[in-house]
């Protein structure tokens, strides 16, 4: 038998797990009989164009659209010695065990393989959600033939061939179209194009955005309990109903409730508000989560949680679910006592009450729509952990915990109040029993778990008839303020929501937006470059919608469920293809690229963004300006560079290297005659100098 694997590890857990000795050899592992080998992730893809006529090697609008009559294999030229080792020992194998990922491209990565190695030896499949040896022994009892599969394949190659068509014939004929010379290919994606569209207008929200002041009136009471402060409100306006629009109308209420006026409670309601568990992590969740709490990115995030699923620590990652199947709900106990004996869980489930997984969190339909279920710890011990790996082990942990701890109990108040005639609203929230809460170390009430909470100071025994006297009444200018920029997290949310790839790609898209120049990183949020924004201008807009990507989607999702055609899709895909073409054949050209502006240096050329750096449009003419990407190993941002064109100083700016290894910090100014760039160091604070004394 022989076990194939999507990487090297795995591959090891698997023969450590047959419990016989390992001979180890070149490119596989021995065990007994079982032979177990691996790829690197993909061993083989589609062919490159010039794989079907020589005339596609070379980018010409006239060869444009390609559509190949069937598609091709080819080895990954970096991975073809293993690719060589693995066939060998599949075309020598009498039966194979499909054994990599447990997810769509998992599967498509195993039947590229077998398919170029050119056999008919039976097949079956290994579906592993855990590579603990419980888990993998469990999965090699329970293996199926490698067709209950044949539908997961199909929408794994249809993904793989649309995306070829498209992302190929679109990135050439907007490229040869639109492009400038040495500034690399317009990259067009049929998902990364819609990414594009949702942060880009968000930036365009932000900049159109109006900021138009308002006034809010509080006004604080005297009542026999204590005090309150309660808020002017319009009781005829429901969604603005505390704004007042106008100063001068603010100023003339506060008149009418000068401190010594006396005022009567109209109402005191108070309800009982249970607030339920959080669902488990999906991946999607987890990386949002990563992100708000730590900074880490949508790829640092996934890198993470996979290096711990590779330590047996959490389940698969790659998952959709927020639910738990009835047979891993079983092992429940098994995973509480392996974390109680961890010093930093241990008090917390020794005060919990028995953990019992509840209805909201077992879902077997659910779990098998996503393939896998939500990520949950193993129970294995996490010894020493790097310390991101720990942060990350750590909200898996404590949401696993907290997901099965009992619903926390708020009580909600809300107390009307009336004076001089104007009536004043006051809520606030009190938590009765914490709950779950416990384990995530959330008691704070925000208005996202309770949109209504003010999260005022209610004095306990308030009640309805009972006077109160004004003590200060305060008018408080504010302003409405526009979208927050976008996040890892809120485009991970927004990709999310319009079906915009999956658990396993979206990161791996942001980080191509990044690395093509379309998007920029400002400290913790996202933002279009010129070069994006101007993509936008000459791309079609289906291309860029993520309306539609997301319905692409959905139908891969429906052939891999088995109530969709692939072929259909597919078809509907190369039609799609040739409009696309036909659309940029037919525009008239137009530069994309990111032009900051005219050259310090010659005053004729502009400055655009090439590969290592940015340099002027007027090189051939002898212009030699260039500000290089990287500066003492820090990769400058193109609005650092705008900075410097506009012969300002940046501000200070973290991560620069020594030639001696050592990090620094410091403010970078440029020479605008050479493009050189040069260090401003701060001075040593009078603290500092006092300490070296």
């Amino acid at each position: 038998m022989l076990i194939v694997t999507e990487k090297p590890s795995v591959g090891r857990d698997i023969a450590h797990t047959l419990g016989q000795p390992v001979a180890r050899h070149e490119g596989y592992l021995t065990v007994g009989a079982t032979t177990i080998t691996w790829g690197f992730g993909h061993l083989v893809a589609l062919a490159a164009p010039e794989a079907y006529q020589a005339a596609w090697r070379h980018w010409n609008l006239n060869s444009l659209p390609m559509l190949p009559d069937e598609f091709r294999l080819e080895p990954v030229k970096k991975t073809a010695a293993q690719l060589k080792t693995v066939t060998r020992l599949m075309r020598a194998a009498d039966l194979i065990v499909c054994a990599t990922d447990a997810d769509r491209e998992g599967e498509l990565i195993f039947r590229y393989i077998y398919r170029l190695a050119g056999i008919n030896i039976p097949v079956k499949r290994l579906w592993l959600s855990e590579n603990t040896p419980q888990a993998i022994q469990s999965a090699l009892q329970a293996l199926k033939p490698s067709s209950a599969y044949d539908a997961l394949a199909r929408a794994a190659e249809a993904r793989s061939q649309a995306d070829w068509l498209v992302g190929i014939n679109a990135t050439r004929a907007f490229t040869l179209k639109h492009g400038q010379t040495g500034q690399g290919a317009l990259s067009v994606g049929r998902v990364q194009t819609p990414t594009l569209r949702l942060i880009a207008d968000r930036d365009k929200e932000i900049a159109e955005f109006q900021t138009t002041p308002f006034w809010q009136l509080a006004v604080t009471f005297q009542s026999s309990p204590g005090e309150y402060v309660g808020h002017w409100f319009n009781v005829e306006d429901k969604d603005t109903s505390d704004r007042i629009l106008q100063k001068a109308e603010a100023t003339a209420l506060a008149l009418k409730v000068p401190p010594g006026t006396q005022g009567v409670i109209k109402s005191v309601e108070t309800k009982r508000v249970a607030i339920h568990p959080p669902l488990l992590f999906s991946l999607n969740d987890l990386q949002k989560e990563g992100n708000r709490r730590f900074g880490l990115t949508a790829q640092q995030m996934l890198d993470t949680a996979q290096s711990l699923y590779e330590k047996h620590l959490i389940s698969y990652p790659r998952t959709d679910a927020k639910h738990i199947t009835e047979e891993i709900a079983s092992t429940i106990h098994q995973r509480i006592s392996g974390l109680r004996a961890q010093n930093d869980y241990a008090a917390l489930i020794q005060a919990m009450p028995q953990p019992l997984p509840t209805k909201r969190l077992v879902d077997d339909k659910k779990v098998a729509a996503a393939g896998h279920y939500a990520i949950i710890p193993t129970g294995h011990l996490s010894k020493s952990l790097p310390d991101r790996e720990a942060k990350v082990f750590d909200i898996v942990v404590r949401r696993f915990i907290a997901s099965l701890m009992p619903k926390g109990t708020d009580e909600r108040t809300l107390v009307i109040t009336v004076a001089g005639g104007e009536t004043f609203r006051t809520r606030g929230t009190t938590v009765l029993t914490a709950g779950w809460r416990l384990a995530l170390h959330t008691l704070k009430p925000t208005h996202e778990e309770d949109p209504e909470t003010d999260d005022a100071l209610i004095p306990p025994g308030l009640k309805a008839g009972e006077s109160v006297t004004v003590i200060k009444s305060t008018v408080e200018e504010k302003e409405t303020k526009a979208p927050p920029k976008i996040n890892d997290a809120s485009l991970l949310a927004l990709m999310e929501k319009h079906g915009l790839g999956t658990p396993a790609t979206r990161a791996r898209i942001l980080e191509v937006l990044l690395l093509r120049g379309y998007v920029e990183r400002i400290k913790k949020t996202l933002v279009t470059t010129e070069k994006g924004q101007a993509l936008l201008t000459v791309v079609p807009w289906d291309i860029q919608s993520p309306e539609m990507t997301g319905q692409w989607e959905a139908r891969l999702e429906e052939i891999a469920g088995g109530s969709n055609d692939d072929k259909q899709f597919l078809s509907d895909i190369r039609q799609y293809t040739v409009a696309l073409v036909n659309v940029a054949k037919e525009q008239a050209p137009h530069v994309v690229s990111s032009d900051l502006g005219p050259c310090p240096a010659c005053a004729t050329g502009r400055i655009i963004a090439g590969k290592k750096g940015w340099g002027c449009t007027r090189w051939k003419e002898g212009c030699h300006f260039t500000i290089w990407k990287e500066v003492a190993g820090k990769k400058l941002t193109e609005n650092q560079v705008k900075t410097l064109l506009a012969g300002k100083t940046t501000s200070p700016l973290k991560g620069f290297t020594s030639k001696a290894g050592k990090s620094f910090s410091a403010r970078l100014v440029m020479d605008r005659a050479t493009g050189n760039i040069s260090f401003v160091f701060a001075p040593p604070s009078t603290t500092k100098r006092a300490k070296k004394r």
